[in-house]
């Protein structure tokens, strides 16, 4: 008896093993929108195609993809790792990165043309570099966090968004707005969902250890605040 009483307490007591929820939802837009026009590459048609998606919004079945949902609050870990962002197809991929300060994150380039990656960053080293085929890995340190911005001087539609959160607790929103940020923690905290073109909605929520399920509908954001 003494011996199942003393491993009760040692799985109660295990960090994350008993005292932790998952927060699930999904992120939609219940609004109106126009499906937008595919870049045209122009003069790049031959190692790009004449045509490349435009991910600046993508929405299936009202389901935003790409949203950072993004927790806030108490004594959260950082969990750190590495993260990649591939050049493949004359853009971006991913087209939106979540990832805790104090994370590597390692450039490649998968394309048999010219690229050149510039960040618009103030609180980490921005980044301006030319990129040639079959260039070894660029890898960097993001230490503050901070919405950032990725471009190419070289080709006008490749964009990507990289966003350093302060701590390990984030989402990317899948292709039907899915998400899920698994072992947060017992307690209060802000959950906010971002999103490039749609804005960004926050929320009070209560996590327990059963979790929670929370959605945002990004047609409760202004449109002029989120499209400033």
């Amino acid at each position: 008896m003494q011996f199942i009483s003393f491993l009760v307490i040692t799985i109660l007591l295990a960090p994350g093993s008993a005292f932790s929820g998952s927060i699930k939802g999904k992120t939609v837009f219940l609004g109106k929108y126009e499906q937008l026009n595919p870049h045209k590459t122009g003069s790049y048609k031959k190692a790009c195609g004449s045509d490349i998606q435009n991910e600046s919004i993508l929405i299936n079945n009202k389901g935003v993809m790409n949203s950072v949902i993004s927790l806030h609050g108490g004594k959260l870990k950082k969990r750190n790792s590495e993260y990649k962002l591939n050049q493949k197809k004359c853009k971006y991929e991913p087209h939106v990165i979540a990832m805790p300060v104090d994370s590597e994150l390692k450039i490649h380039t998968s394309d048999p043309i010219n690229h050149n990656i510039h960040t618009y960053s103030f609180e980490n080293d921005p980044i301006n570099i030319m990129f040639l085929p079959g260039q070894d890995a660029y890898s960097q340190e993001m230490e503050e966090p901070e919405l950032i911005k990725v471009e190419c001087d070289l080709h006008h539609w490749r964009r990507a968004w990289i966003v350093v959160t302060p701590n390990g607790y984030s989402a990317v929103s899948g292709r039907d707005g899915t998400f899920e940020i698994p072992d947060v923690p017992p307690g209060d905290y802000e959950l906010t969902a971002w999103h490039e073109t749609l804005g960004s909605i926050t929320k009070s929520i209560n996590v327990g250890n059963d979790g929670i399920n929370i959605n945002f509908d990004f047609l409760d954001v202004p449109q002029k605040e989120a499209r400033r």
